[in-house]
């Protein structure tokens, strides 16, 4: 006797016989099988587009200035790169200087031509970019994608119940300025000077308790 088949033309008997539902069945968890094995093959193959830094460069009037991207579209085949020019606190020699900042998008998006926008410029003088005001920036936007959002910026409250460790490494990796000015009570010996941008921790029990600028 020949091997049975696994055809779906072979019939059933008219009295239902239990070897043709088994055959059937057999064949139906085989092609269940081959199509779950299919699209794992397809879901791991699928791969997340690869980032790529978009580096903007501006002079800025002194060392004092930074900029940053704040976010990235695209509208009519264009990347618009928007930036925040920012001044730190305390003194810096009126010389000329360039401020960079960068951000990673999806690769395919780096051949568009690119226009920078930049926020917050007190100066006179611009070259490759254009300075617009935020109401400028709304209007400009209107009708664009969102491909890039900076991170949340932290304030006081990102650093409160973290222990000092935590606390200092935290500020570090966001190349923020920190100091611990008091623990358990006890103020710790710091420099006078006033830097707005810079947080102070105040520390009980190896907990950040309260957080303040300056």
């Amino acid at each position: 006797m020949g091997a049975p088949s696994l055809s779906f033309s072979r019939k059933l008997s008219s009295n239902g016989n239990p070897s043709d539902l088994f055959f059937i069945m057999v064949h139906l968890k085989t092609l269940f099988l081959c199509f779950s094995i299919g699209l794992s093959c397809l879901s791991f193959g699928c791969k997340t587009p690869s980032l790529k830094p978009v580096v903007v460069t501006i002079d800025v009037p002194s060392p004092a200035w930074t900029i940053k991207i704040s976010s990235i579209y695209i509208k009519a085949n264009k990347l618009l790169v928007v930036c925040e020019a920012q001044k730190k606190g305390g003194l810096a020699a009126a010389v000329m200087s360039k401020a960079k900042a960068s951000a990673n998008i999806p690769r395919n998006f780096l051949k568009l031509p690119r226009e920078i926008y930049l926020l917050g410029q007190t100066w006179n003088y611009r070259e490759g970019y254009k300075a617009v005001t935020n109401e400028e920036l709304r209007k400009l936007l209107l009708t664009a994608s969102k491909v890039y959002s900076s991170p949340k910026q932290l304030n006081e409250k990102s650093f409160l119940g973290l222990n000092v460790k935590e606390a200092q490494t935290l500020a570090k990796v966001n190349t923020l300025s920190s100091r611990v000015v008091e623990i358990d009570g006890k103020p710790q010996v710091t420099t006078e000077d006033y830097r707005p941008e810079r947080f102070n921790f105040f520390v009980k029990n190896g907990k950040v308790i309260r957080v303040n600028k300056g």
